[in-house]
């Protein structure tokens, strides 16, 4: 016999104190602002990583349009510095191009910066949680709670689903607690 799955990042929904808020529309960034985040987020990789020793790095940047957001992949022999420890330094990279990238080009830009596949493995793992979610909403018909989790994924979740046929996605929380609750969609 197979031994049962752990199930931590899937909790049943009980019901809210108070109404969550919904998923925030997305603010439309034009044309001329993607290519001036896209060419400012390149800039400042490349004076950052030099700034931090690192040798021939390579740096591709590019639109993201499905995410909405600029798309950084680091590569060279030093991109491993930058994933070890959890990612810490990824993300503090992360961190400071997204602030210095959307002071630069007027809006509100998101900036994933990207070493070994770190992130991508990462979303993986929330939208694998996130279809378990989806699949106990359609079998139960009754809303979960995922785990908290950090805007970023929060918002990956919110954007994967904005269409999905079956069910409707909120955040709920505060700071770290913040969550994603996935419901029935009203027919």
């Amino acid at each position: 016999p197979r031994a049962p799955q752990p199930r931590a990042a899937v909790q049943p929904a009980p019901a809210p104190a108070r109404q969550p808020s919904q998923a925030h529309e997305p603010r439309e960034v034009s044309p001329e602002q993607q290519q001036a985040a896209v060419a400012e987020a390149s800039s400042l990789l490349k004076d950052l990583l030099s700034l931090m020793q690192f040798q021939e790095p390579g740096v591709t940047v590019a639109w993201d349009g499905v995410q909405e957001r600029v798309k950084a992949v680091i590569a060279g022999p030093d991109a491993a510095r930058l994933t070890s420890s959890e990612g810490r330094a990824l993300e503090a990279l992360q961190f400071l191009t997204t602030l210095m990238v959307t002071r630069k080009a007027g809006a509100s830009v998101a900036v994933q910066v990207d070493a070994l596949g770190y992130w991508e493995k990462k979303e993986k793992e929330i939208l694998d949680i996130a279809e378990r979610g989806i699949q106990e909403v359609k079998h139960t018909g009754k809303p979960i709670r995922l785990a908290p989790m950090d805007a970023t994924m929060r918002r990956l979740i919110h954007r994967n689903l904005a269409g999905h046929p079956d069910v409707e996605t909120a955040s709920e929380g505060e700071g770290t607690w913040r969550k994603i609750v996935l419901r029935p969609r009203k027919r």
